[in-house]
């Protein structure tokens, strides 16, 4: 039965010949009990048995018979001998069969030789003179060595010199040895093929050492491709393994690859081949050896365009056996071979391994073998279902290596089965091939255009595009070619339809009824034959039949929210229960998503919404359910399941997720979501950089999620940009677009080395210097280090950190540093570029220096070829701090900048002819800008003044934008030149534009330009040259890709400025922090719904206005014409598209969220409607607007940019030829109707007036651009002048001269006169919409201004004929609309201002006398009242009737109220007014007036009053109207300190200031008046510098007093009052007008911080007066100013206290002498005091987070700055912080001084009591013992400390820490004091043995009073204590025994509440005071305290983790014996 089992299961003959030899001839035969048994008789049978298996096989039967009569044992020898004859008797005729075995016979022939049992005439004939090599070792037997059996079949065979016929052809003469390579493969083939797993077979390198030693010069190569002839069947792969390595030990040392390739060619034995591969492919260890690098499936190319994500998975394919196209090809082969059902059976079992190669692989080969191209289709079609695993992958390298066989393959898929439409449009999105497939379908696409409109389809239904519009767009693109197979797509979609509502099809996809009626609609207005006509009346018919019941079926069920709710729950419900797994749940609702039923998509997208409504429920969710909820929203973004509006939604929740604490559970939902998403993470690039903005997020660096983000951000590099998932081919979505991250977006990315990459080829960065030794990075913890040294690198530790970094900077790691540390920080950190200078000098390493100025350009050269550069001012701004960088580690260093590196004149003509100057030119005038700083390349430097020659040809001749000219007069400035002064180069104009001027010039040559065309198409004809040149006059117009991120417009800004809320102005009014809700919600819905419809609006206006140009421009040579026009057509479609698309949109979705928002707020449901309905009233015109205004702005630069060809075509053809340029391609294909007036027909001589009237009425499409700027349509044109600020809308757009401007001004100021006199003579300028046509004409005439190329002239020509208007204007409308645009002429020029504002002033000329014009231009600000009020008065008195009349009707109107100023505002008119009446000159009327004003004022007017009548209000008049004029000589630019010097003498003279109460009321006078001056400017809209004039000449005021003041003790008296009076008026102002208190806090902190820096500057600039002592005593008195003015009097005046508090001119200067930290301790324990209520209740709004961080900050200054001040005062600090502020108290705590330097608290084995720094008591410079005093216990506290006595004090000190009030039931302070009272007392004891009793009684006391104190006493006591485990001293060395002490010694309770002090106050970020990490180390480590033994470590899980991630953090070793414990 062994023979038998033997035989049966091996299928090789000599295989069984040699393994029935081994079983029978074992020399060990089985022992036997009995010795009457006969072995002869058993040896019989068995050969026998042998010999009946071998019966078919005459050869196996001779070799074995042969092979066992030489047997010794004569039991074996006998019956092989029996055996002979008959097989002998057959030995000739079976010799001459062709088949026979070779190697069998010899092995037969050289037995039966040896034995003489064969003739020797046999054995001659055989050709064998003896055994082969093969035949020894079957002998021989794999007992014994492979070494010996060679030697000896050495020895049998002595090598003999070869003859001539020995060698074979191709042989090269040498002699191999007594071995051929036959002979060698056929013993390893027999070696190999008999090996099994037993482990008994020869070993390879004892055969490969036995045959080198005897064959040297043999080729293994050989041996290894005859294996497959020398009859080689391996069964077991340890075969294979023994091939492999017996070629690798013969070859070791000479470097030869294994030969793999032989495994592909076609073998004589397919069996034995599959049999071979399927061996080597299972073994590993010979893996790396048979790997295909001549074709493999997948190279390493690919690498750097996949995610990071995909890494580890293409590198591990990489190294796979089946990486091979080999394999794969020969396996196809053997498909069709004996083997097929093995070679099938392995390709089945290489698709379950390495399915991604193996169907790469068939895809890649191309084989056209039926079941082969079913078995892709297969496989593709499991890839698309996520049947296999790394799918994503899969269609990147599907894509990346044969991307149309891919489409093609979906083609055929969808055909086949619909229902993977949905599953491909998923791969499409995710490859980022939707946008091409979809939005720009292209004509060679129409064979599969059925597969194109089911993904429209469906991609409408996910919101990614509008069927409603693309489907007729599609139309109108491929015309004719579309419309047979739209009808076929109709005719199928209605069968299915048909059959669905017959029951006979109920899966597959259809179409819903408004899908279907889209595309009959789109057809029904097509062109096309009758017979196309029926065919398409008679599907119509069929869907009129079929409608009603699909409508059925989409609206089944209704659209009941309730039961959608249920339906959503329920698979929640089905999903935590474990129902449906994850997967199965996101097919679901894949399902949903892509349903024809409305309730099925509705009850998706509940589904996806129920994350974000239960985020804040997310800490209360069991742990199972929380991690399939993260799970679940990261399948949701992984397979791009959600909206472009809800996804930024989704991530904005996980980030806050991630922000919340490492232990809470939203992080954990966080990074499990992260997991489940992190195949596309890459894609999200801003939401990359968020995240790794987090430092919890980063803290968890082992987490892959963790360790993606980072590798990404890593490796990524400026020139990528970002794209959507709807991006382009080109480059896979994903790549971040900044330095740092945008290796800094928006949402998704793509790759930016496209068409622009090669654009500039003048920067070329130098190759790598010799470092000798390859460049590596450096390990994690080395990073770490430098990275920390470089962040905290200032000035004052230059040195220090420069040391630290050249210890660990090796050269090898030059390159990483470079690029990484030094580049990345010079691209977004300019203000530090001096320092990151200073730094890399003092490193002092040249080679560092190079590979800086290396990776420095690499970096430029990219951001300037980067596609996305010229479109995004991030990367533009990048650039600009590089080339600053650049410049300043070369031209200011005095370095010259080789032209092999940069050549800046060709770089210029390089951005000038690829139209990319705005690039170029800022970055070449940053590096230049740096020569100012040499003392080399400064002006008149040849080099630079050659580039600033191009510089000055691009800025007169290449009609540069404004911010283009700008920069180069910058530079100019900064150089000292004058850019009119240099003298231009002609470089640009020698300059081939883009290559085709050459041939324009030859082409133009043979044409004649105007005259007779001929042939019209023919390229000799006159349209030639322009065919040629403008053939392409307009590129492809391109859909943009817009994201909420890339709106430009300050949404924020708007919002807050011109929001309005008529219906919730109280509600906002009483929760103002609604309001700042409303804005964000607002931005946020604005930039989630505009995008997408600017986008749209942007091609449909670019693309209408391209062709429209085009057709009608075709015979203008003017290019200026042609710019205007296209502006203005492509301006105003695109904004009134972008209004229209979104505007409904808008509308609902603003008031959804508002509604939900106020809703929130449990406001009741009809207020809450009432309320929403009003805010998308008043706000949708201002959110439309700024959609306008994006979409105007990006479709003026796209329009440019297509017609960028025809614009210089035509400049081109006028400058070579002086001919004009016409199109004449384009104007012979002009076809027009039978009937088209000749009037419209284009012609050759340009459009005329009447046409291009046509493209300026686009101008009056109604806009809502001027709401941007600074109004809504509400509002006056007052408050909208800063949006008609002429560069709003002047853009790009040409100049004209002055005539022409005027001429312009006279025909738009006619129109603007003829629209308001016909306007009704109540009607006001507010009451205008802002598209009204009086606006628009008001705002061309500013435009018309700026264009002006005199603009100052234009200026003051409009200025003089608007006057002449103003005063003839008889409606409230134009003197309104008059007086506005006269004040923007003002603005516009100084000049002008002036001229202006003299001429009304001062001018006689009674048509000034007109009240409406006169008060409003004293409430515009052109005419002051003072020099109305003196003007008047002198006419007045010099008897002029006219001037009566009109002062009369004047102060009449203002009485009666309604006008910007008071009759107090025209004193001295009321007295001459007043003297007329007294002299009897005054008429009735006058009299009249004067009696009223008397009345109405209560006091007299004329000169003869009392000056008591007047009282206090007269006094306070006198003194303000003294200010004012004082505030009008201090801003005439003629007055100096001399002038002013005198006027206050003067004033000193008048008023008696000396007196305490006068200058009191002075003071307090000019305070108001500086306050009421501010209200009125801002009741105006005008809160500029301009407001402040009052407040600032009142600073000057008292300055001045102050300076000329006595130089005594009173020299600071004004000080004092004019403080005095700011705080007086402050808080009466707060008291009795709390709700305008808020107004006032502007000019309260101007007139305060004014004073600071008028001192400041004096002091600075060396005035006598202002010496230190006076600096030092004005601070003083402000710091108790402010004390009187603390937070918690004043509240409406927190932020600017606070502001005060720590100005740059005040805290400084208290702190930087002890004499004022006492003040400025007393005003941050004020902050303090205020904040600690609010926080321990809890009530945390913006405003107090706002307040919050504004005191950290405060705190961090000055702990970096004045630590000695806050070492001192920090423990009477922390009595005001809030209990639950714990790094608050932590900053606080960690000050120590300057000079000390800290241990190392991590030390192993630290002794604190060692440090000599213990020994020092801390400063404790205040009375901290005070509060001891007022809970009368200090003296006790004394007593007890020295005598113990009384015994019973422990228990009395409790109930004296209480205050017995509700809110704090201990005092805080006291029980502080308490603590540092005993610790000074102890550490100030001298003597060693008194101070140890009253350590010990110290502690007894503690103890005591933590037993019997509640929870709250026991937190606060041990808080007390650890607040003194600060940096090293007595306190912190007592403190920590202490702590230690009660932590042994006390209960349980107590214990518990120590470690939870210490623990929480290392939980919070850094820093940590010093002696509480000591302490808490000591804790954690040593064994006495058995720490982790206490039951408390293991209450809940969660405090659990917190402890063990405390011990991490601490101490790495910890962490074991935590989880022990």
């Amino acid at each position: 039965m062994a023979i038998e089992g033997t035989l049966v299961a091996s299928e090789n003959r000599i295989v069984s010949v040699s393994l029935l030899v081994q079983a029978i001839s074992s020399p060990n035969p089985p022992a036997t009990a009995d010795e009457n048994v006969d072995l002869s008789a058993i040896f019989q049978q068995c050969v026998e048995s042998a010999v009946y298996f071998l019966r078919n096989d005459y050869w196996a039967s001779l070799a074995f018979a042969s092979i066992l009569s030489q047997a010794t044992d004569p039991h074996i020898s006998q019956p092989a001998l029996k055996l002979l004859p008959p097989l002998l008797a057959r030995f000739t005729e079976e010799k001459q069969n062709p088949d026979r075995d070779d190697l069998l016979l010899s092995v037969a022939v050289g037995h039966l030789t040896t034995s003489g049992a064969l003739p020797t005439h046999h054995s001659t004939a055989t050709g064998s003179s003896g055994m082969g090599l093969a035949e020894q070792f079957l002998r021989a037997g794999s007992h014994a060595s492979a070494s010996d059996i060679i030697t000896k079949y050495a020895q049998q065979h002595p090598t003999e010199p070869a003859t001539a016929a020995d060698l074979k052809p191709g042989d090269d003469g040498q002699h191999q040895g007594i071995l051929s390579a036959d002979d060698v493969a056929k013993a390893m083939a027999l070696i190999a093929s008999s090996a099994n797993d037993s482990g008994s077979q020869w070993k390879a390198d004892e055969f490969a050492a036995g045959i080198s030693k005897h064959c040297p010069s043999l080729s293994w190569e050989d041996v290894i491709y005859k294996l497959p002839y020398a009859h080689l069947n391996v069964k077991h792969e340890s075969g294979a393994v023994f091939i492999v390595n017996a070629f690798l030990a013969a070859t070791t040392g000479q470097n030869r690859p294994f030969p793999y390739s032989f495994m592909y060619e076609i073998w004589p034995d397919a069996p034995a081949q599959v049999s071979f591969l399927r061996c080597t492919l299972r073994s590993a260890s010979i893996a790396p050896y048979l790997l295909d690098k001549h074709m493999p499936t997948v190279l390493a190319d690919p690498l750097d365009l996949l995610y990071k994500a995909y890494h580890p998975e293409f590198t591990r394919i990489l190294a796979s056996p089946w990486n091979s196209l080999s394999l794969i090809l020969v396996l196809t082969h053997l498909l069709d071979s004996k083997a097929s059902e093995d070679a099938r059976a392995l390709l089945e079992a290489g698709i379950a391994q390495e399915p991604l190669l193996v169907t790469l692989a068939l895809a890649r080969l191309k084989i056209q073998h039926p079941r082969l191209q079913a078995l892709l289709q297969h496989n593709v079609a499991r890839f698309l279902k996520r049947d296999f695993g790394h799918n994503g992958l899969f269609f990147e390298l599907f894509r990346i290596y044969e991307k149309k066989m891919m489409l093609a393959f979906f083609c055929n898929i969808h055909r086949k089965d619909p229902s993977f439409s949905r599953h491909i449009l998923d791969v499409l999105v995710d490859l980022g091939m939707a946008n091409d497939l979809l939005l720009i379908p292209k004509r060679e696409d129409i064979m599969m255009l059925d597969f194109i409109v089911e993904l429209a389809v469906f991609a409408s239904r996910r919101g990614m595009l509008a069927f409603e519009t693309w489907f007729p767009g599609l139309l109108a693109e491929l015309g004719g070619d579309m419309l047979h197979a739209s009808l076929e797509i109709l005719h199928a979609k209605l069968q299915l339809e048909a059959a669905r509502q017959r029951g006979e099809d109920k899966g597959r996809a259809a179409y819903s009824s408004a899908e279907l009626t889209i595309m009959f609609k789109a057809l029904g207005v097509m062109a096309m034959s009758p017979n196309n006509a029926a065919n398409l009346k008679a599907l119509y018919t069929q869907f009129v039949d079929l409608a009603s019941e699909l409508e059925r079926t989409e609206n089944e069920r209704g659209s009941d929210e309730g039961q959608i709710e249920k339906e959503a729950e329920s698979l929640f419900l089905r999903l935590y229960r474990g129902e449906l797994s994850v997967d199965q749940m996101a097919d679901t609702l894949e399902d949903l998503r892509d349903s024809l039923r409305i309730y099925m998509r509705k009850t998706y997208a509940h589904v996806v919404q129920y994350p974000l409504e239960e985020f804040s429920f997310f800490d209360n969710y069991p742990d199972k359910e929380l991690t399939i909820t993260g799970q679940l929203v990261g399948a949701l973004i992984q397979r791009h399941m959600l909206s472009p509006v809800s996804e930024p939604a989704i991530l904005e929740m996980l980030v806050k997720a991630l922000q919340s604490s490492a232990a809470s559970k939203s992080f954990r939902f966080g990074m499990t979501a992260l997991q489940a998403c992190q195949y596309r993470i890459e894609q999200l690039p801003v939401f990359c950089t968020t995240l790794y903005q987090i430092p919890a997020f980063r803290q968890n660096a082992n987490a892959p999620a963790v360790k993606l983000v980072q590798s990404i951000i890593s490796a990524a590099m400026p020139t990528r940009n970002a794209k959507t998932g709807l991006g382009s081919d080109g480059a896979r979505p994903g790549v971040t677009p900044v330095l740092e991250d945008s290796g800094l977006g928006p949402y998704g990315a793509g790759d930016s080395g496209t068409a622009a990459s090669h654009v500039f080829q003048s920067i070329r960065p130098s190759p790598l210097p010799d470092l000798g030794e390859p460049c590596t990075e450096p390990s994690e913890d080395a990073k770490d280090k430098i990275q920390f040294a470089v962040n905290n690198l200032a000035r004052n530790n230059l040195s220090e950190k420069t040391g630290e970094v050249d210890k660990m900077l090796q050269p090898k790691y030059f390159i990483w540093f470079s690029q990484d540390i030094m580049v990345k920080r010079a691209s977004q950190e300019p203000n530090y570029h001096a320092l990151y200078l200073q730094f890399v000098e003092a490193l002092n390493r040249p080679d560092l220096t190079r590979c800086i100025l290396r990776e420095t350009l690499v970096s430029i050269s990219r951001l300037l070829n980067a596609e996305t550069t010229p479109g995004s001012s991030r990367d533009q701004g990048y650039l600009k701090n590089l080339g600053a960088w650049l410049g300043g580690i070369t031209l200011a260093r005095n370095l010259p900048i080789l032209r092999e590196n940069v050549s800046f004149k060709d770089l210029l003509c390089e951005g000038y002819n690829s139209n990319r100057l705005i690039v170029a030119i800022p970055f070449v005038c940053k590096v230049l800008e740096q020569a100012a700083r040499s003392t080399i390349f400064h002006p008149p430097n040849p080099w630079l003044m050659s580039i600033m020659g191009v510089l000055a040809e691009l800025y007169d001749t290449a009609n540069l934008k404004l911010k283009l000219t700008f920069e180069i007069e910058v530079l100019c400035k900064a150089l000292t030149l004058d850019v009119k002064d240099i003298q231009p180069t002609a470089i640009l104009g020698s300059q081939p534009m883009r290559g085709a001027v050459d041939a324009l010039t030859a082409d133009l040559a043979k044409a004649a330009i105007g005259g007779d065309t001929g042939d019209t198409r023919g390229p000799a004809g006159a349209g030639a040259p322009a065919a040629d040149a403008a053939g392409t006059l307009a590129g492809a117009v391109q859909m943009p890709v817009i994201n909420g991120a890339d709106i430009s417009v300050d949404i924020l800004g708007v919002l807050s400025q011109h929001a309005s809320f008529h219906t919730a102005e109280s509600l906002f009014a009483q929760q103002p922090t609604m309001k700042k809700i409303f804005y964000m919600l607002t931005e946020r819905m604005i930039r989630e719904i505009i995008p997408i419809h600017v986008a749209r609006s942007i091609y449909v206006a670019v693309s209408c206005t391209r062709d429209t140009i085009q057709k009608d421009f075709c015979g203008e040579p003017n290019e200026e014409n042609v710019h205007r026009a296209a502006q203005v057509m492509a301006r105003g479609l695109a904004g009134a598209l972008a209004v229209s698309l979104c505007r409904e949109q808008l509308k609902s979705k603003l008031y959804q969220t508002m509604r939900e928002f106020l809703i929130g707020h449990s406001l009741p449901e009809q207020s809450v409607n009432q309320i929403a309905v009003g805010l998308v009233a008043d706000n949708l015109d201002l959110a439309c607007a700024i959609a306008e205004k994006e979409a105007i702005e990006r479709a003026s630069l796209q329009i440019d940019a297509v017609l960028g060809e025809a614009y210089m075509a035509r400049k081109r053809t006028r400058e070579r030829t002086g001919q004009p340029f016409y199109d004449i391609a384009r104007y012979s294909r002009l076809v027009y109707p039978a009937d088209f007036p000749e009037l419209l027909k284009v012609r050759l001589n340009g459009l005329q007036p009447g046409h291009l009237r046509i493209y300026e009425d686009f101008t009056q499409i109604p806009h809502f651009y001027s709401q941007i700027g600074g109004a809504t349509p509400t509002q006056s044109l007052s408050a909208t002048a800063p949006a008609l600020t002429p560069g709003a809308d002047a853009g790009d757009a040409e100049s004209f001269s002055t005539a022409q401007c005027f001429e312009r001004f006279v025909a738009t100021i006619g129109d603007l006169d003829k629209i308001v006199a016909a306007a009704g003579p109540d009607v006001s300028l507010s009451q205008l919409p802002a598209q009204h046509e009086a606006c628009l004409h008001a705002r061309d005439i500013l435009v018309l201004a700026v264009r002006s190329v005199s603009q100052e002239e234009s200026a003051m020509d409009f200025a003089q004929a608007l006057v002449n208007y103003l005063y003839r204007a008889e409606t409230r409308l134009g003197i309104d609309l008059y007086v506005l645009l006269l004040a923007r002429m003002c603005e516009m020029s100084g000049r002008v201002a002036k001229e202006v504002t003299n001429w009304l002033a001062f001018a006689d000329d009674e048509r000034k006398f007109n009240v409406a014009a006169t008060l409003a231009l004293i409430g515009e600000g052109l005419v002051s009242a003072d020099d109305e009020d003196g003007q008047l008065a002198r006419l007045i008195e010099a008897g002029r009737p006219a001037a009566v009349d009109f002062a009369a009707r004047l102060l009449r109107r203002v009485l009666g109220g309604g006008a910007a100023v008071n009759t107090r505002a025209f004193p001295k008119t009321a007295q001459g007014l007043a003297r007329l009446v007294q002299g009897g000159r005054a008429s009735a009327q006058v009299a009249q007036l004067v009696d009223d004003m008397q009345g109405s004022s209560g006091q007299s007017a004329g000169p003869a009053a009392s000056p008591a009548a007047g009282g206090r209000q007269q006094e306070t008049a006198s003194y303000q109207h003294i200010l004012l004029n004082w505030t009008r000589v201090c801003d005439h630019p003629a007055a100096g300190d001399a002038e002013l010097a005198t006027l206050v003498r003067q004033l000193q003279q008048q008023i008696p200031l000396h007196e305490t109460g006068v200058e009191a009321a002075f003071f307090r006078a000019c305070v108001e008046a500086a306050l009421a001056f501010y209200d009125q400017n801002a009741a105006a809209a005008r809160t500029g510098r301009g407001a402040f004039q009052v407040a600032d000449a009142l600073v000057k005021l008292v300055v001045f007093q102050t300076r000329l003041g006595a130089r005594d003790s009173t020299r600071l008296r004004p000080v004092r009052m004019f403080l005095s009076s700011v705080a007086l008026v402050a808080v009466h102002t707060h008291a009795t007008r709390p709700e305008a208190f808020g107004t006032y806090q502007r000019p309260f902190f101007r007139l305060l911080s004014g004073l600071l820096s008028e001192v400041h500057a004096a002091f600075r600039s060396g005035e006598d007066w202002c010496d230190e002592d006076t600096l030092r005593g004005i601070v003083k008195l402000l710091g108790e100013t402010l004390l009187l003015l603390t937070p918690a009097t004043l509240p409406g005046f927190a932020f600017v206290w606070l502001l005060l508090a720590s100005h740059r001119f005040f805290l400084p200067r208290l702190l930087e002498a002890p004499s004022g930290w006492a003040m400025a301790a007393e005003l941050l324990e004020s902050q303090l005091q205020f904040l600690e209520p609010f926080v321990v209740a809890g009530q945390i709004t913006e405003a107090l987070k706002l307040m919050y961080r504004g005191v950290i900050c405060v705190v961090l200054v000055v702990l970096h700055d004045y630590p000695e001040f806050l070492a001192s005062y920090a423990l009477r600090l922390c009595d005001a912080v809030p209990t639950n502020c714990v790094q608050l108290r932590n900053l606080l705590l960690s000050a120590y001084p300057r000079e000390m330097r800290l241990p190392e608290p991590l030390t192993p084995n630290l002794k604190i009591d060692l440090l000599a720094d213990i020994a020092r008591s801390p400063s404790v410079p205040y009375d901290y013992a005070a509060p001891l005093e007022h809970a009368g216990l200090r003296a006790g506290v004394d007593e007890f400390l020295t005598s113990q006595q009384p015994a019973d004090f422990s228990a009395s000190v409790l109930d004296k820490l209480r205050t017995g009030d509700e809110d704090t039931q201990y005092d805080v302070a006291a029980i502080n004091a308490l603590v540092l009272h005993a610790v000074v007392r102890i550490t100030q004891t001298a003597d060693g043995a008194a101070r140890e009793a009253a350590q010990r009684v110290a502690l007894d006391l503690f103890r005591a009073v933590l037993a019997q104190a509640d929870p709250e006493g026991r937190y606060l006591v041990v808080n007390a204590i650890a607040n003194q485990l600060r940096f090293p001293s007595s306190h912190t060395y007592l403190g920590s025994r202490m702590v230690l002490a009660l932590f042994s010694k006390s209960d349980e309770a107590v214990r518990e509440c120590i470690a939870r002090v210490l623990i929480e106050r290392i939980l919070v970020n850094r820093p940590f005071p010093w002696g509480l990490l000591v302490t808490l180390i000591e804790l954690l480590r040593n064994p006495f305290y058995a720490f982790w033994s206490h039951e408390f470590t293991r209450s809940t899980p969660q405090i659990a983790d917190i402890l063990s991630a405390v011990a991490k953090s601490i101490h790495p070793a910890e962490a074991p014996a935590a989880s022990q414990a």
